[in-house]
């Protein structure tokens, strides 16, 4: 028979991890569009993208996306990281899971500087391609 050793000192108690760090946030801002599972992008070569970053596609890989008032110079949202993620300068492809769908809250979003003010960042998403379904707004 298998010897088991339970995960705590004390099987049947209540135990607590010391983390790091602990941060309140506030992800999604309303139920509908309803958050769907995340869809894989490759990440394009020398990016890290930090969690809830939202980003677009250039030449078919994850970037940042941008805000430029020529649409043409622009990298148009697509979603929302689920999890941070980076690729080298070289190396294999690796990918990311981006969040294509739900009702997310402005200030927990990370953004790229070029957006500059709380209405660009609201309106990120209008005309975004399907099947992006993201509305942007303020909790509360």
């Amino acid at each position: 028979m298998a010897t088991i050793t339970p995960p705590y000192a004390d099987p049947g108690r209540a135990a607590f991890e010391v983390l790091d760090t602990y941060l309140q946030n506030h992800l999604l801002a309303g139920s509908h569009p309803e958050l769907a599972p995340a869809f894989s992008f490759p990440i394009a070569f020398s990016k890290t993208l930090a969690q809830f970053t939202v980003v677009g596609l250039v030449a078919g890989e994850l970037v940042p996306a941008t805000y430029n008032a020529d649409p043409a110079l622009a990298v148009k949202p697509i979603g929302i990281m689920a999890h941070a993620a980076a690729r080298g300068a070289s190396g294999p492809a690796v990918n990311g899971q981006v969040f294509y769908s739900g009702c997310f809250n402005v200030a927990a979003l990370v953004w790229d500087a070029t957006f500059t003010t709380t209405a660009l960042k609201l309106a990120a998403f209008r005309g975004s391609p399907t099947p992006t379904n993201i509305i942007v707004a303020s909790r509360g």
